[in-house]
């Protein structure tokens, strides 16, 4: 599909998450992209159904990381009118999975940032028409900064007032996006994740959770908790940490370590695609930390681990209105089976009314190099609202 279709579409879609227009246009028009006719020999392709959409799901069809983080900033944000514009984005590198995992906290409360792709000294057409359209209206919490860069990497955009976070490898970069977003907010939060700085598919979940919540993301080596991030913990004043992962992600050593800073739960799969099970089923019940989702009536997105900058495109569906915890596929053409088995169990059902059920929705990221359409229909399936029998065995 041609991503001007794709974007226009998205657009269509968003119209529903971002509610109506107060009037208070500033911005510029997005362009008429006028639909096939029936005649049209190529209508079919152009319309894109059912990889588009289905009836339970919808695709973020970019063929790389950088389209997929466009089509979600203008789902979330449709940029038609003052109210629809963000206040800022953040630019993170196209290579550096690290930073767009840990800078989804800016996509939360009070900054509410959308994240961007950055290919070296130049943005993409995408991330620069994105960009553009988006024209962001400055964050008082960052000096009226327009876009935020994550290092030194990312192109600085002409015409817009920028702000940087740097540091000089992954984890002092993870630090200082904590300390900047800790001063935006006033205080630090009550909870961390620590998540792999070196296994990208077991950290892809928690930067829906960072952008849902506002919860740092502090990042470890396997064998050696970095002093940056010892450091950043322990300006949390004895947080509730969070592992993510299992032992041969993030060892022992680094959990006794991290105990010395507060108080720590590990939230582990075997697998990354039961890892980010486990997240979104994780309810610390006494604090407002995790999803909990174990009954129907969620929104879901949906990545592949081969490529890992998706959880961070995937984010912003995390707030505005959608609130979807990442899971994750380790393969394009189906569903592996414990993410089958754990939509089965949140399958929404109805016994009489289903205008008085609750439902699922799936969105997808990437193109069909991704998830397929053979997965998407049964992903469709799995999500859709189905009749049940009361007192069944």
């Amino acid at each position: 599909m041609h991503l001007r279709t794709l974007l226009a579409l998205l657009l269509i879609a968003a119209a529903g998450l971002g509610g109506c227009s107060l009037g208070d246009d500033d911005s510029k028009p997005s362009p008429l992209i006028p639909g096939p006719s029936s005649e049209d020999a190529e209508a079919d392709e152009k319309l894109g159904f059912p990889s588009t959409a289905t009836k339970n799901t919808i695709r973020v069809s970019g063929g790389d990381a950088a389209a997929d983080a466009a089509g979600v900033a203008s789902a979330v944000f449709p940029g038609t009118s003052d109210s629809t514009r963000p206040t800022a984005v953040v630019l993170v590198e196209e290579d550096d999975w690290q930073a767009g995992v840990t800078a989804a906290a800016l996509m939360a409360t009070p900054i509410g940032a959308p994240l961007l792709v950055s290919d070296g000294d130049e943005l993409s057409e995408v991330s620069k028409d994105t960009l553009e359209r988006l024209n962001p209206k400055g964050s008082d919490l960052s000096k009226d900064a327009q876009v935020i860069r994550i290092g030194d990497k990312p192109a600085r955009p002409d015409g817009y007032k920028t702000a940087v976070i740097e540091g000089k490898d992954p984890y002092e970069r993870a630090a200082a996006i904590d300390r900047f977003f800790s001063a935006a907010k006033g205080k630090p939060s009550t909870s961390v994740v620590v998540a792999s700085g070196e296994r990208a598919e077991f950290a892809m979940p928690a930067a829906a959770w960072a952008a849902h919540s506002g919860d740092s993301v502090l990042l470890t080596r396997k064998d050696e908790l970095p002093a940056e991030t010892r450091k950043a913990v322990a300006e949390h004043e004895k947080p509730d940490i969070y592992v993510l992962g299992p032992a041969e992600v993030i060892s022992e050593k680094v959990v006794t370590e991290l105990k010395k800073l507060g108080k720590v739960v590990r939230i582990e799969g075997d697998t990354a695609v039961e890892n980010a099970i486990a997240f979104a089923r994780y309810d610390a019940g006494r604090s407002d930390f995790g999803w909990g989702i174990e009954v129907p009536g969620y929104n879901f997105t949906l990545a592949n681990t081969g490529r890992p900058l998706d959880a961070a495109a995937s984010a912003a569906l995390a707030t505005e209105g959608v609130f979807a915890p990442l899971l994750l596929t380790d393969t394009a053409d189906a569903l592996p089976k414990p993410l089958e088995l754990y939509l089965l169990s949140v399958q929404p059902g109805y016994e009489d009314d289903p205008g008085q059920a609750v439902y699922n929705r799936m969105w997808i990221l990437g193109d069909e190099s991704q998830v397929s359409v053979g997965a998407q229909a049964r992903l469709d399936q799995v999500t859709e609202l189905i009749p049940v029998q009361a007192n069944a065995p």
